[in-house]
């Protein structure tokens, strides 16, 4: 007899038990898995009706559309805009209207509800077409009243809903590619971009329009004209916003122009670094930003004042984030991300808080400082301490993000902050395995509530949110810091195909109950909502969640909210690109061969 044979299946054997512990964790997995979400499914979702009144709107076949919602035909409740590319290029708009159902037993004294019915339905009242050239759309509030804004080279237009025609709201420079040089990342669409806000804080909303050479910034005067345009900034980098799968695009929020009172004067400028020292257009008595600048420098150390700069390299090193008041004094404070060691396992970062202060030993040596009259305060352009007052780290988690937020409307701004956890940085086989088998790769969300001042040394709460939407048997189960530091919205994310969904989780801050807190709404499946409802004290939030079953878009991008009714509470705004989802939510069909449908969830 051979002995082949023999020591084959005596190697095997010996194997045997390695075999079975494989087996037997495959498939305690794959049960693990399994039971986690028949958790999920068996969850008691209540239906959206328990807190929200739930509309749907069909707004046809295309591949690509855009939705916006504002008070344009002067109603009620808010409208819903619809911008489409047609085949032949035109530029379609189309306006749906709530239509109230009829009040029964006479007529009703609005005045004494609280919010106005939403018991009715959105109608197409207007049907018509924009200027061909038109390359976005935006909506504002102009002269007490919700404007369509539609940008095309050389111009801002406004569209009249008596007319349906747009009229010229500003010329822009023929110097300047502000209209051109910011380019929608897909044809065939008419994106929203967002470039309306008011910048000096007048209550007005002013237009911010972006250019190769930077922001040129018109200021809403009164009865709706525009002063002529002051330009800000450095030329930006789209790059962190270009990746983005929806259409609602903001190029402020990679502008690097910061927004705080520089020389004490109590009027809100407009700051931006340059080479190592900072720009500053100070706003006059009139609410308008002086063209020439006022430089000053700060003994604040860092590499770059683009955080995704970091990035690239050895993925170490120091990046201004922000400026904005942290500590309630009145007086603006830079936030630096600090990013350090070498290997991913050793990586640790932090947020390092450095206050400002006006007139102070910390605001000598700069020029301009001291006021008008010799003394300092007013008119001493702002210093900020060498070293930081507070450094707001968490252990073993690399921060993405870090954000104001008023929680409990006491008019001071709280923080989230935004981290991965070391582990979920580095590759390996038995995490790709458990990858396979659906396991989530998760961020946590931290809130700082601010008292007097006071950034809390821990975190007042925290949440879990998984990175890329409900489990799956496609995730990566790890994901590179380079993708983490860049964004869920960055030109690069196209070139990583397994990381596409990537910071796409639908998360939002809003009150929805009316209790004058910030209620925060998490996305557990694609078909169910968790609603953990603001409560006083220090949690912030309530401990368990309020299930809501809906429908959830796969992308972020596609949900937002906004008030609909004007009865001071949050609603949600939800785009269906598509309506046939596989069990994970992935669509079933091609684009464009199904109706896109929006839903408007309003609270109540």
């Amino acid at each position: 007899m051979s002995r082949w044979p023999v020591l084959c299946l005596t190697r095997w054997l010996v194997r045997l038990p390695v075999v079975v512990a494989v087996v037997v964790a495959v498939v305690a997995m794959v049960l693990w898995s399994d039971r986690g979400h028949a958790d999920q499914n068996n969850a008691a979702a209540q239906p959206a009706g328990y807190a929200f009144d739930r509309h749907h709107i069909d707004v046809g076949l295309a591949v690509r559309q855009t939705v916006l919602t504002g008070f344009l035909l002067g109603g009620e409740m808010a409208d819903v805009a619809v911008v489409t590319v047609e085949e032949d290029g035109g530029r379609r708009l189309r306006i749906y209207a709530f239509e109230g159902a009829p009040d029964e037993g006479g007529p009703v004294n609005n005045e004494a509800r609280m919010s106005p019915s939403a018991e009715g339905t959105w109608a197409l009242r207007t049907d018509t077409q924009l200027r061909p050239g038109v390359t976005f759309v935006d909506i504002a509030r102009i002269d007490v009243r919700d404007r369509l804004i539609t940008g095309e080279p050389g111009r801002l237009n406004v569209w009249d809903p008596d007319s349906s025609t747009e009229h010229e709201l500003v010329s822009v420079a023929t110097d300047s590619t502000a209209t051109t040089g910011f380019r929608a990342p897909h044809e065939g669409e008419v994106p929203h971009v967002d470039v309306t806000r008011d910048v000096n804080g007048d209550g007005r909303i002013d237009l911010t329009v972006p250019g190769d050479s930077g922001f040129q910034v018109f200021i809403q005067l009164e009865e709706g004209a525009f002063a002529d345009p002051v330009g800000a900034g450095s030329p930006p980098n789209f790059d962190p916003i270009l990746g983005a799968d929806g259409y609602r695009l903001d190029p402020w929020s990679v502008s690097r122009i910061h927004e705080f009172d520089a020389n004490g004067d109590g009027r809100i400028d407009l700051v931006s670094w340059n080479g190592g020292h900072f720009e500053a257009h100070i706003q006059d008595e009139q609410g308008l930003f002086d063209p020439e600048q006022v430089t000053f420098t700060t003994a604040v150390s860092f590499d770059s004042d683009e955080v995704t700069s970091l990035a690239d390299g050895d993925k170490t090193g120091r990046a201004l984030h922000s400026i904005s008041d942290l500590n309630g004094d009145g007086i603006a404070d830079m936030v630096v991300y600090d990013l350090e060691g070498a290997r991913i396992r050793d990586k640790r970062s932090a947020y390092e808080v450095y206050f400002g202060a006006h007139g102070s030993e910390d605001a000598r040596g700069v020029d301009g400082a001291g006021g008008t009259d010799g003394s300092p305060g007013f008119g001493s352009l702002i210093q900020f301490t060498s070293s930081p007052n507070i450094s707001i780290q968490t252990e073993n988690q690399i921060q993405l993000a870090i954000e104001r937020r008023d929680l409990d409307r006491d008019g001071k701004g709280d923080l989230v902050v935004t981290s991965i956890e070391n582990k979920y940085l580095e590759g390996s086989l038995f995490k790709r395995i458990k990858g396979f088998m659906g396991d989530d790769v998760w961020l946590n969300v931290a809130f700082y509530h601010v008292r007097d001042g006071r950034i809390p040394d821990r975190a007042t709460a925290t949440r879990r949110i998984q990175l890329d939407g409900a489990p799956s048997p496609r995730e990566p189960g790890w994901v590179p810091l380079d993708v983490v530091l860049q964004g869920g919205k960055h030109a690069r994310r196209r070139d990583r195909e397994q990381y596409l969904r990537a910071f796409n989780k639908n998360l939002f801050i809003g009150d929805v109950t009316g209790n004058g807190r910030a209620d925060l709404l998490i996305e557990w499946t694609h078909r169910e909502l968790h609603v953990y409802v603001g409560v006083p004290g220090p949690r912030l939030f309530a401990d368990e969640p309020q299930k809501v079953a809906v429908e959830l878009p796969n992308d972020e991008e596609y949900a937002w909210m906004t008030d609909l009714n004007r009865d001071d509470r949050q609603d949600i705004v939800i785009h269906h690109p598509f309506t046939k989802r596989d069990a994970h939510g992935a669509p079933m069909e091609l684009p464009g061969t199904e109706s896109h449908r929006v839903t408007l969830l309003i609270a109540r």
